[in-house]
C-alpha cells in the first residue's frame, strides 16, 4: 500500500512539473513570435542582428531566420545568415548557416529564457541564451566551448519590430 502510495505522489510530481515546462514553453514560444532588430558587439566589435521567429511546417516546429552584420579588424563588413528550427515538444532543433554549417541544437525553456547548446564532437560547440525582458525587448548572449569553458563572443539586446 506504502508503495502505491509513493507511485501516485511520484506521477502526480511529474505531472505536475510537465506542466509547468509545457506552460512555460507556450509562454516563451507566445512572446518570441515576432520580427526583432538588435544591436550588440560580435567578435569584440560593434553588430547589428536581425532574427525572425515564426511557426512553420504546420506549426510542427519554430523557425528561426536570422542574419548578423559587423565590420571586422580589417575593415571587412561580414555578413552570416542562418536558419534554426525547433521543436519545442523535443526539446531539439538544427541550424543551418551560410558559412556551411549545419549544428544539431538541444533547448531547455526556463521561464523566460531559452538556453539552446549547439553542436556535437564532429562540430563546433557552443551556447546561446536568449532571454525575454519585456513583451518589446530581448536579450541574446552567445558562447562558444573552448578549452573546457564557455567563452562569449556575442551579445545583444533587441527590440520588436511592429509588424
Amino acid at each position: 500500500m506504502k508503495n502505491s502510495i509513493n507511485n501516485f505522489v511520484l506521477l502526480f510530481l511529474l505531472f505536475i512539473v510537465g506542466s509547468v515546462q509545457a506552460q512555460s514553453s507556450q509562454n516563451f514560444t507566445k512572446t518570441i513570435l515576432g520580427i526583432w532588430n538588435g544591436n550588440g558587439t560580435l567578435f569584440e566589435q560593434k553588430a547589428t542582428f536581425n532574427m525572425k521567429w515564426e511557426n512553420d511546417l504546420n506549426a510542427k516546429f519554430i523557425k528561426l531566420s536570422f542574419e548578423n552584420r559587423f565590420m571586422d579588424k580589417s575593415g571587412v563588413e561580414r555578413v552570416m545568415k542562418a536558419s534554426a528550427y525547433y521543436n519545442l515538444k523535443q526539446n531539439l532543433g538544427y541550424w543551418f548557416d551560410t558559412r556551411g554549417m549545419m549544428l544539431p541544437l538541444k533547448l531547455e525553456i526556463i521561464e523566460q529564457s531559452m538556453i539552446v547548446l549547439w553542436g556535437n564532437e564532429l562540430t563546433e560547440k557552443g551556447k546561446t541564451i536568449y532571454t525575454i525582458i519585456d513583451k518589446e525587448h530581448l536579450s541574446v548572449q552567445d558562447f562558444v566551448f573552448k578549452d573546457n569553458s564557455y567563452l562569449l563572443f556575442g551579445e545583444a539586446t533587441y527590440e520588436r519590430l511592429k509588424e
